[in-house]
């Protein structure tokens, strides 16, 4: 299945903001990961009392292509590079059992460190 397929009843649509939430679930299972960093537009959505907890991951389709971009802050003492791959590892696993559309490209952005 694809993010719109059909299926003998109709057609069936997967949102971007799916893919974000199983990505920010996923993301957040990782020993080493210390959150997802907010971006202007989360903290906006946030301020005017819309809350999301995804919406500082980025999710881009081009047909049936998907990618994921996921800003995190990882606990200090964690070799990041490792934690990276565990979380692209998890996110493409857990995308993969949901929607049944193997994403892309995982593009983590390692935005800081916490304690």
């Amino acid at each position: 299945m694809t993010d719109e397929d059909k299926s003998d009843l109709g057609l069936i649509k997967i949102h971007n903001n799916v893919i974000a939430s199983i990505a920010y679930l996923a993301a957040l299972e990782i020993d080493g990961v210390s959150r997802i960093c907010d971006d202007v537009k989360s903290k906006a959505l946030n301020f005017i009392g819309k809350k999301t907890k995804s919406g500082a991951i980025d999710v881009r389709t081009r047909g049936e292509s998907i990618s994921v971009i996921i800003p995190l802050i990882v606990k200090y003492g964690y070799n990041i590079p490792e934690v990276a791959l565990k979380v692209q590892e998890r996110i493409k696993l857990a995308i993969e059992d949901a929607t049944d559309v193997t994403p892309k490209d995982i593009i983590i952005k390692i935005k800081g460190v916490d304690r």
